[in-house]
């Protein structure tokens, strides 16, 4: 391990101070939870413009954890986040246990902003992956609360429960209001997403649901609207920002083997997939790099015509797969990305593009 990093950061050296590419001023992490080849493939046969056909780079990711073949979403988040692999359940942490900082820890040092939309509650496996450190991912109420100890500048999802009292409607136990804390900290509370679109505020939490948001065919307003008003207020920084989006409810799909929901989840990340590459392709200056955390559901497309319609998914399992999931990069440095990757390492090559900047 401590061999492979050594040779990431001498390569990365080079390539950073040598004349040629520059460093990402912002880094845009795209996650589709349980996308695998297959759910990836659906989009593209069936769309001629589909912003995965955007990408000058692409490779695949090995998603297992450090005690399981098939890996879930902490211990896959965590090699995205973190640059670690863990086992399955832990959040932020190493095998042995020891808490290891998150990219958005990183970079903070270096005064970017930071920030998650995802459409599941934000405690949920992956976005946690960025924001906590612990050895049971359903822990959601410690989670909660160690997020109010970061200076994340925007949280958007769902999971309002776990923030707020049980004599409020919410989950807490102990009877503390997180949301008080973090207005008191200076952040704005959203309930709604007509508010937050109206708001011009850098720093902000929008709790959209009590639980996760709800799936992409029944909500007012999508994954790239999120998204947009994400990177309107990131930009504020001259500095730059990290950026963590995860389309969440693909996997739902997987798990559910429900072809229309894995469709309709699907269309809301690539839709948001668009907006992203729009922006990078103007600013010239951000990363983005699009993966799974792991594969769900075993899918295959199995019939269909050759234009992409009439498309049928089948699935061998209502489970997490260890099948190889893939990887797309655009903007600076993408090309360190390509090949077959293991997932942490993609991590350690994020935490190294922002380690050897000013």
């Amino acid at each position: 391990m401590k061999k492979i990093i050594l040779l990431l950061t001498i390569f990365l050296c080079t390539i950073a101070f040598a004349e040629g590419p520059k460093l990402p001023k912002n880094i845009i992490i795209m996650i589709g939870d349980g996308m695998g080849i297959s759910q990836v493939s659906a989009t593209v046969l069936t769309n001629a413009n589909s912003a995965f056909r955007r990408f000058p780079i692409t490779g695949f990711s090995i998603t297992c954890s450090a005690d399981k073949l098939i890996t879930d979403s902490a211990a896959g988040g965590t090699a995205l986040a973190c640059g670690v692999r863990t086992k399955n359940g832990a959040i932020g942490v190493d095998e042995t246990g020891k808490s290891i900082p998150s990219i958005f820890e990183l970079a903070k040092q270096k005064k970017r902003s930071t920030g998650v939309v995802v459409t599941s509650e934000v405690t949920n496996a992956t976005p946690a992956a960025f924001l906590g450190h612990t050895l049971d991912r359903h822990n959601s109420e410690l989670l909660a609360e160690q997020f109010t100890s970061l200076e994340t500048d925007i949280v958007v999802g769902g999971g309002r429960r776990y923030f707020i009292p049980e004599t409020s409607g919410g989950k807490r136990k102990d009877n503390i209001d997180l949301l008080a804390k973090l207005q008191e900290k200076g952040y704005i509370i959203f309930n709604n997403f007509e508010n937050l679109k109206k708001s011009d505020s850098k720093k902000y939490y929008a709790l959209l649901e009590n639980g996760e948001l709800k799936s992409a065919e029944k909500r007012d307003y999508s994954l790239s609207d999120l998204t947009k008003k994400a990177l309107n207020d990131l930009s504020k920084n001259e500095n730059g920002f990290v950026l963590m989006i995860e389309g969440s409810q693909i996997d739902n799909g997987g798990h559910d083997n429900n072809q229309e929901q894995l469709v309709n989840e699907m269309n809301d990340f690539e839709n948001a997939l668009q907006t992203v590459l729009d922006f990078a392709e103007t600013n010239k200056e951000t990363l983005v790099l699009v993966t799974a955390d792991h594969e769900t559901g075993g899918a295959a497309i199995t019939t269909g015509d050759i234009g992409g319609d009439n498309l049928k998914i089948d699935f061998a399992s209502k489970s997490h797969t260890a099948a190889m999931v893939g990887v797309f990069a655009y903007g600076p440095q993408c090309e360190i990305f390509s090949g077959i990757n293991e997932n942490y390492l993609l991590g350690r090559k994020l935490f190294l593009l922002l380690e050897t900047q000013e």
